[in-house]
């Protein structure tokens, strides 16, 4: 895991099947607001699963990871209670 005061904090890691490589991107703002979701893990539960049941698109995963401060979304612990920007939020906002 990247700790937050190294020099890669702010950068993602992209994989292409070939390699791996890290790269930044705008951060999306993340502050709560009124219409935010709250989904609680259950066993089973996948995180482009919950993209698709909350946000309409599996690959939309990656904002709930950033909401979330998740850096490997493959180990979902049950009871974790996730925060879900509001649909109308990410395609007004976020996905400009």
């Amino acid at each position: 895991m990247i700790s937050k005061n190294s020099r890669y904090a702010t950068c993602i890691l992209l994989r292409d099947g070939q390699s791996d490589s890290l790269a930044t991107r705008q951060r999306i703002d993340t502050t709560p607001r009124y219409d935010d979701r709250f989904h609680t893990i259950i066993d089973g539960d996948r995180i482009d699963l919950i993209a698709h049941r909350y946000l309409g698109d599996a690959r939309l995963w990656w904002i709930i990871c950033d909401y979330n401060d998740i850096f490997f979304p493959l180990e979902l612990e049950v009871g974790t209670v996730m925060r879900i920007p509001a649909v109308e939020h990410v395609y007004m906002r976020m996905l400009e």
